[in-house]
């Protein structure tokens, strides 16, 4: 052999494979085509290689397989010699070399050759590894499906083609998911979600693609032709989950789907954006899981931002200024109390709190907007006393993020003790709603308050699914009806007089305050009177006051008995 010519073969063939290949078949095929010359040099007649390996990140079903490199067309021996290495997944490669035909390699040949095998092995290895590293970019590794940076490398080439415009998409959220890991189990819950998607792909064709964006969350690119048919198959699907030596589980995965048409300028981001702007929507209208982008939708969205990136500075500067309504006894018809409510000036214009207070509360923001209110309560209260101005008992809202505060109770009486203020003066009023799940929590926060002889109040009444477990599960001591329920006193077509009656009814049976809130018209106090509700608030009465205006109601500058 001449080392001189084979070292410079040798040199061509290493720079001829030396690319970063991530697919072992093209590397197969580069490796196959730069051989040659070296096989001439060493009489290699043939060169097989095989690979049985484990399932894998690249190889879900595993591998067994075998691909000729090279193969004289003059023929070769019999005799091969056979090389064997172990793979990082725990496989075994064997490649197998074969002289000439009526050649016997000679001892620096066989040396030469064995070289030669361990390159290619390196080789393809190095390839493997590069596909595998590869393939976890780009895949979800649960699913099998292509995860979010394969799918705008997908909308990249397809906007490139100028195609993407023909597709809409749909931006999915698997509903209550978690109760079925919750029911069934997290293992039979992932393979759930895996079925679900595999069932997915099978519909996909023609460059249409779904992506698991992490957990629950979804994105289907579909031509827009198919766009209602995937809608209505993605809304609610049957898969079946078959679990090993068990029966085979029916699940029923139902979907929010945000459905945006995607336009000829627009980029995968902006694509995402749209459409999960439009899943918003769905999760804020319960009912509605279907939603299709409007262009109102992003003003919406755009608004949103604007308030919370505002919100901080203008709790700074104190641009939120509180206001009190009153309560008045239905009994005599004098003040006894009343609830501070927040109103946020900016720039000299009053910014309705349906406007940004929705914004906070689903963001949690709402706490240090809520900290602030009742900090002013009890400066505004103090400021009364040291006048001598007799204050009524103020109610302070608080949201259920609080809950995830374990010192929320001790926060609340710090901030009373640094103004002196006696708890006969607060009401803490907390929401009722079917989504108070730290029951727990709750119920340690309600107990804390009242051991400290703080009233606790459950607003909005009679709106949520859980009416009658606050009552029976949270040591409350008032109870406020939601105003929703007054809207048709009077009118014969609707049952809620007999509803509220029996509300009010049970509990005043209860030993409880009863306060019915959004009272607007003489017609519905005279009804509340005759069944019986202690307390009213209302624009009947009072709109939410100045704290000057209000403190005219405390000195008894202003009454309430011209109302009948």
């Amino acid at each position: 052999m001449d080392y001189v010519i084979f070292s410079s073969v040798y040199k061509d063939f290493r720079d001829a494979i030396l690319d970063n290949i991530p697919d072992m078949t093209a590397m197969s095929k580069r490796v196959s085509a730069a051989i040659p010359p070296i096989c001439n040099i060493l009489n290699i007649g043939f060169i097989k290689i095989k690979l049985i390996a484990p399932s894998s990140i690249i190889a879900r079903n595993g591998l067994n397989q075998e691909q000729v490199m090279y193969e004289d067309p003059n023929g070769f021996e019999s005799m091969p010699i056979i090389q064997t290495y172990r793979t990082g997944e725990n496989g075994m490669a064997t490649i197998e070399i074969r002289a000439k035909k009526s050649h016997k390699f000679t001892p620096p040949e066989l040396q030469a050759a064995k070289l030669i095998s361990d390159d290619i092995f390196i080789i393809l290895g190095r390839s493997r590894l590069m596909s595998a590293i590869h393939y976890a970019s780009q895949t979800d590794t649960m699913t099998g499906a292509p995860n979010t940076a394969q799918l705008v490398h997908h909308s990249i080439e397809l906007k490139a083609k100028n195609k993407l415009q023909n597709f809409s998409g749909l931006f999915l959220n698997l509903k209550n998911y978690k109760y079925i890991n919750q029911s069934k189990s997290p293992a039979i819950g992932d393979m759930g979600i895996t079925c679900f998607t595999r069932s997915v792909m099978a519909m996909c064709h023609d460059d249409e693609m779904i992506a698991r964006l992490g957990g629950d969350n979804f994105f289907v690119l579909v031509k827009k032709e198919n766009r209602d048919i995937f809608v209505k198959a993605l809304s609610s699907m049957n898969v079946s989950v078959t679990v090993p030596h068990g029966p085979t589980i029916p699940l029923t995965i139902q979907s929010r789907i945000g459905v945006y048409d995607i336009q000829p300028q627009d980029s995968m981001n902006e694509i995402m954006h749209c459409s999960s702007v439009a899943l918003n929507e769905s999760r804020l209208h319960p009912g509605n899981d279907i939603v299709y982008f409007t262009k109102k939708m992003l003003e919406d969205a755009y608004h949103e931002k604007e308030i919370s990136s505002l919100f901080r500075e203008a709790l700074r500067r104190k641009e939120f200024i509180v206001y009190y309504q009153p309560k008045v006894s239905v009994k005599d018809q004098k003040l006894c109390g009343c609830e501070a409510l927040v109103r946020w000036n900016r720039n000299g214009q009053v910014i309705p709190p349906s406007e940004f207070l929705p914004i906070l509360e689903k963001e949690a923001s709402i706490c240090l907007l809520d900290f602030y209110v009742f900090r002013k309560v009890c400066e505004d209260i103090r400021y009364w006393l040291d006048a001598g101005i007799e204050p009524v008992r103020v109610s302070s809202n608080f949201s259920r993020h609080h809950l995830g505060n374990p010192h929320l109770t001790e926060d609340i009486l710090a901030i009373m003790k640094e103004y002196n203020i006696d708890s006969k003066f607060i009401e803490i009023e907390l929401t009722e709603s079917s989504n108070f799940e730290d029951k727990i929590a709750m119920q340690k926060f309600v107990n804390g308050l009242r051991q400290h002889g703080i009233s606790v109040s459950i607003d909005d009444f009679g709106t949520g699914y859980s009416t009658f477990a606050a009552i029976k599960d949270l040591n409350v001591n008032v109870i406020k009806l939601d105003k929703s329920l007054l809207d048709h006193i009077g009118d014969e077509k609707y049952h809620d007089e007999v509803v509220i009656k029996n509300m009010v009814n049970m509990i005043n049976e209860l030993h409880l305050e009863v306060v019915a809130e959004g009272v607007e018209n003489s017609k519905q106090l005279d009804f509340l009177q005759n069944a019986k509700c202690s307390i009213i608030q209302g624009f009947l009465f009072d709109k939410p006051l100045t704290k000057e205006d209000f403190e005219k109601r405390l000195s008894n500058e202003v009454t309430y008995t011209h109302i009948s």
